[in-house]
């Protein structure tokens, strides 16, 4: 059995994601993607229910999400 998993993303979200990391360091949407939950999860802000809510319906307009 894997030691891993899938997560899926809106390919148009992905193309979004390779556009913007271009001229960056990254050399893929995953290894952006991941470099942004490690960071996220290591910051010592931690943001409210009501905010992690809000996020999530404002990408769900956006259609990153459903």
């Amino acid at each position: 059995m894997s030691d891993y998993t899938t997560i899926s993303l809106k390919k148009e979200f992905v193309r979004d994601v390779e556009a913007y990391i271009e001229d960056e360091p990254f050399s893929s949407p995953k290894e952006f993607v991941k470099h942004l939950v490690v960071r996220e999860m290591e910051d010592d802000d931690e943001i409210t229910e009501a905010e992690a809510r809000e996020l999530g319906r404002k990408l769900a307009e956006l259609g990153y999400v459903e």
